[in-house]
């Protein structure tokens, strides 16, 4: 068994941009997400010092009000290679159950 767990901090911003192009939503709201995603950045504090802020270019904020939205748009197309193979998904996670 495979477990996608993770997979909210590896979704691609832009495969997932042109997903969400491809849905009939309005572009408010396509803006909305686009300022979601873009331009965020991050650091790490140890002890009282921190690091430089990098760019985020991968992933969805977990715990947000869109994530599990835009995690299930990112998966929708996703499908087995195989017909033995069975793919489990939720909201946030994906499951590939592989038999040996």
């Amino acid at each position: 068994m495979i477990d996608f767990s993770r997979a909210f901090d590896v979704v691609d911003h832009p495969v997932l941009l042109a997903k969400l192009s491809q849905l009939d939503l309005p572009e408010c709201i396509q803006n909305r997400i686009v300022s979601f995603l873009v331009g965020r950045c991050q650091s790490v504090k140890t002890d009282c010092l921190f690091s430089s802020q990098q760019p985020i270019n991968r992933g969805i904020v977990q715990g947000s009000g869109v994530g599990p939205m835009l995690y299930i748009v990112m998966e929708g197309d996703l499908h087995t290679l195989s017909r033995s193979s069975i793919m489990f998904k939720y909201a946030d996670d994906t499951n590939l159950l592989v038999p040996a």
